[in-house]
This record gives C-alpha cells, structure tokens and sequence, in this order.
C-alpha cells in the first residue's frame, strides 16, 4: 500500500485498532511459510498454511512412511490440481482435500498488498 492509499483508509475509517501482519503471524508460527517448496510445484506467490494444516502435515500415520515433506507436496499438488480444475473463476478460494482433510486455499493480498496465498482447514479464516 503506498503512502497515498493510507492516508486516504485512515481519513475514511480512521486509525486502526490493531495491525497484525503476515509477518508477525508467521514469526509467530501462527502461519508457517511455505513459499520456496510452493515455488518448486509451479506455485508463483508467496505460500503459508495455518499451523492447524502444518500440524496435519506433520502428524504421519504409523502404517505411512512418508515424511513432512512428500506429505507438503501432496498439499500443493492437491491444491493446484483445484486451481486448474477452474475451481477459482470468480472468487479469491478453491476448496480441495489433501491428506484425508477438507483444506482450502485462499489468495489475497498480503503485508505489501501484492498476492500471497494462505492455506487453511475447513473452518479456519
């Protein structure tokens, strides 16, 4: 956002309450950044899921073998086979299942207005 499009939020609705950025959620660990393995599947803008999804990714069943990272992968790729499925003609989501979840992925902008994309459970936002 630059200078111009601040003041002018601020002389409509006023001073902010509270600010919480992108990047205090993820020095937080509220989102974890998942933008260079998301770069790697195809994906162009930054990428961070929830810590509920990063819990998901990281708990591995006994009878699987795989670890976080194929688990992260199965995420993006279930995400992107969403996207180009047209699941987001006309709206900022798409909602897929990944790992035997309901998961969706929203994208917005992020800290510096450019596009991030967040992904999330069902009943996370």
């Amino acid at each position: 956002m630059n200078q111009n499009d601040e003041a002018m939020t601020r002389e409509i609705f006023g001073e902010p309450i509270c600010c919480y950025s992108r990047a205090q959620a993820i020095e937080d660990g509220v989102l974890v950044d998942v933008s260079e393995r998301a770069r790697r599947a195809g994906i162009r803008y930054p990428t961070a899921c929830t810590a509920g999804v990063w819990a998901l990714i990281g708990t591995v069943p006994e009878s699987c073998s795989v670890d976080e990272s194929v688990r992260l992968a199965a995420v993006l790729t279930a995400m992107l086979a969403a996207i180009r499925r047209g699941g987001v003609r006309g709206t900022d989501r798409v909602h897929f299942v990944a790992l035997g979840a309901a998961l969706w992925a929203q994208c917005g902008p992020g800290d510096t207005a450019a596009p991030v994309i967040t992904i999330m459970r069902e009943g996370e936002d």
